[in-house]
């Protein structure tokens, strides 16, 4: 055979070898999962939906059952259902611990055989007195133990102590990977927080990054209570602690897909690229390289939160009418992820409101494939 045909095929053999090499290191298990479910957050009632929910003054219970009747009139059900938090008014009250309440609430949903994950909200963490203090209100760490009892069938797999607060799992197929986080665990009590937005403390963090490391998942997924970037008072801001640009850095370097949120009473949606700075900036400095969306679904029973002043409404996609309620349905077709979000009323008639996809998370194999 002449050299140059020998050289020509060895550089082929070699070439192919290469691109099924890196093929498998990068890609994973590949995208191929068919999946679907839903997120919201938000349900706690309070003197503001007395007149459109009376007699509940813990869980607007009219409103989280005309979601839940939407959830279940959707074809194909979602395999399971993501709570984001502030389920209740309070986590204790009148001697008794709500948990359980809202579990009951949800029944419809869980006794169709629709899994049901929670995220622990600052409601939950609040334990009534009389008086009661001004807020942000103690948090009191016998709340934070029954509800890990109550919720105790989350999966367990969080650092140690963290039972049902921290926590992933994965898709049948492997192709997904969910994890949730508590800004607002606790060791002992704490009677003065420094704010109602809690922090992500460094035990989360690295036990995250571990997480990461241990999966091959082309999508990435994290519930946690409050946004990075909250949509509030004049423009959208950081919640002013440094752990969220940590974890948002761990996202951003690992190409999660969506960050889920609630804990601000509105729906809001946005890409964080690189055009949006990272603040509380970090030492030394970080810029977003990836497009991670924030998407946060923050009323599924709670009073609205109606601010005139906001500003770049249409660039945030922010919703916020008065006694309407949202929910996420997220679906998960091979590459794609499309977010179709729904709104509406105690009455149950509901609309899409935002409908978006984003893109392939991985980055695409090169053909390595060495020419003759």
């Amino acid at each position: 055979m002449p050299r140059q045909g020998m050289n020509g095929r060895w550089r082929w053999t070699l070439g192919l070898a290469v691109a099924i090499f890196w093929g498998l290191v990068w890609t994973g298990p590949g995208y191929g999962e068919t999946l679907r479910f839903v997120f919201f957050a938000d349900s706690r009632a309070s003197a503001a939906t007395a007149p459109i929910c009376p007699n509940q003054p813990l869980i607007n219970t009219c409103a989280l059952n005309a979601i839940n009747s939407q959830i279940l009139a959707l074809s194909p059900q979602p395999s399971f259902v993501v709570f984001g938090g502030d389920m209740s008014y309070r986590g204790y009250i009148n001697g008794a611990y709500t948990y359980q309440q809202f579990r009951d609430a949800m029944k419809q949903v869980t006794d169709a055989g629709i899994k049901l994950y929670v995220t622990l909200g600052n409601h939950e963490m609040y334990h009534e007195t009389n008086p009661m203090p001004p807020a942000p209100f103690p948090y009191y760490l016998v709340d934070q133990q029954q509800y890990q009892l109550v919720f105790n069938d989350m999966p367990q797999n969080g650092p140690p102590g963290y039972g049902s607060l921290a926590y992933s799992f994965e898709s049948p197929g492997k192709d997904c990977f969910f994890a949730v986080l508590d800004p607002y665990y606790i060791t002992q009590p704490v009677y003065q927080p420094a704010n109602i937005n809690g922090q992500v403390d460094d035990t989360q963090l690295t036990w995250l990054t571990n997480q990461i490391a241990q999966t091959q998942a082309s999508h990435k997924f994290l519930f946690i209570h409050v946004p990075y970037y909250l949509v509030a008072g004049t423009a959208p801001v950081p919640v002013q602690d440094s752990s969220y640009t940590k974890l948002w850095k761990i996202l951003d370097d690992n190409r999660f897909d969506i960050y889920f949120c609630g804990h601000t009473h509105l729906y809001s949606r946005k890409t964080i690229d690189s055009q949006v700075q990272p603040s509380p900036q970090l030492n030394p400095p970080v810029q977003w390289k990836n497009n991670v969306v924030q998407l946060l679904c923050g009323t599924a029973g709670a009073e609205a939160t109606t601010d005139p002043l906001l500003v770049n409404q249409a660039a945030w996609h922010i919703h916020m009418n008065p006694n309407t309620y949202y929910f996420s349905v997220v679906d998960i077709n091979g590459s794609q992820v499309t977010v179709t979000s729904y709104s509406g009323s105690t009455s149950g008639n509901y609309n899409i409101v935002d409908s978006f996809t984003v893109p392939p998370s991985s980055t695409a194999v090169h053909n390595l494939l060495l020419s003759d």
